[in-house]
């Protein structure tokens, strides 16, 4: 009798201690104009979610850009400031203005992507996923709020002040002529699919480790111009309990960038290297807030007055509210903390988990 006691008195402090599962690293991503095309770096989960299990999250990210090549900052035409609206006669006025050029990128949008991933726990320690993302591109209105956030703190982006806010411009310049220009919205339309393996390698108890490969095939052109190629990625990916309620995860992936249709070529991208480091609080309550670090070591060649090789850091914050053991809500806030012209200025993210 005193053995039944002590095991339901074992099994119920075992379910206090471990009511809600772990989240895990969130797949954060950079949402900069030229990394929609190719395959970008994503966190990736290390633990295994279980044989038989299947674990599905929708996610809405909301990420504004406003970015434009070094030598627009550096050299700015007098014209460009008073609110005003770059349309195709202001932005062939702008590429005049730098006919010496090789390669010069004018971005100001909104992109909304929605995710729907679906990860299934093949064995023990075997998980196959897939994401399949779709996009919609447009003016947003985004800019009057990030404005004021700029203005409270003393950190106004030089710019910002000069064009009409909320609009829908992606445009290229190539020796002081538009190569490529989209104006207004874009409609909702399916991005390139993910497909990822997580096989865990390593797991004592208090810490794992966890190898992970990611391939995109090419079925999608983006903007209507570009294509890219096969893209693969291989990592590490794992985790570390180090006090009763936080959790370190850490990971790293090199992704090789196949060669696409000539215009996506002619962008130059290189295979790049992406990290993360991941520090979730108050594990096992309901609420969980996290920090993450998100890190890319660059995607092109470099070009003269451009720094698109450089590297580039983002921190995600937010919060996972446990709605029971199968649901969790997360909320994120993205913002750049590098200010070098290939990141999205900020994004704004929710996402629902549900474990079957």
């Amino acid at each position: 009798m005193r053995a039944l006691l002590a095991l339901a008195l074992g099994l119920s402090l075992q379910a206090q201690d471990n009511p809600y599962p772990e989240m895990g690293p969130l797949p954060t991503r950079n949402m900069f104009t030229l990394l929609q095309a190719p395959m970008t770096y994503q966190p990736t989960a290390p633990r295994p979610i279980g044989e038989g299990t299947w674990k599905l999250t929708l996610s809405h990210v909301r990420a504004n850009v406003f970015e434009f090549s070094g030598l627009i900052k550096d050299h700015p035409p007098a014209w460009f400031q008073g609110r005003r609206r770059m349309d195709r006669a202001s932005l062939e006025a702008l590429a005049a203005e730098y006919p010496s050029a090789p390669f010069v990128f004018y971005f100001d949008e909104e992109i909304a992507r929605t995710t729907l991933q679906v990860r299934r726990g093949i064995t023990a320690r075997t998980d196959v996923w897939i994401e399949l993302p779709v996009e919609a591109h447009g003016g947003g209105n985004l800019d009057t709020s990030i404005e004021s956030f700029h203005k409270a703190f003393g950190f106004e982006q030089w710019g910002r002040t000069g064009i009409a806010r909320n609009q829908a411009v992606v445009a290229t310049i190539r020796y002081g002529h538009l190569e490529f220009v989209r104006e207004g919205s874009q409609p909702t339309h399916v991005q390139d699919p993910l497909l990822g393996v997580v096989h865990e390698i390593y797991q004592n108890g208090r810490s794992g480790l966890s190898a992970t490969f990611t391939v995109k095939p090419p079925l999608v052109t983006t903007y209507g111009n570009y294509r890219a190629g096969w893209d693969l990625e291989g990592g590490l990916t794992g985790w570390w309990n180090f006090s009763r309620t936080q959790t370190l995860y850490v990971g790293a992936a090199y992704t090789h960038r196949g060669r696409g249709n000539s215009a996506y070529n002619g962008l130059d991208y290189s295979s790049d290297l992406g990290a993360h480091i991941t520090w979730q609080g108050r594990r096992n309550k309901a609420v969980q807030p996290f920090v993450q670090l998100y890190f890319l070591s660059g995607f092109s060649a470099p070009q003269p007055f451009a720094k698109l090789h450089e590297g580039s850091l983002q921190h995600d914050l937010g919060l996972h509210v446990q709605l029971d053991r199968r649901a969790t809500l997360t909320f994120r806030y993205i913002n750049n903390i590098t200010h070098h012209e290939n990141t999205d200025d900020a994004s704004f993210g929710v996402s629902l988990t549900w474990r079957i």
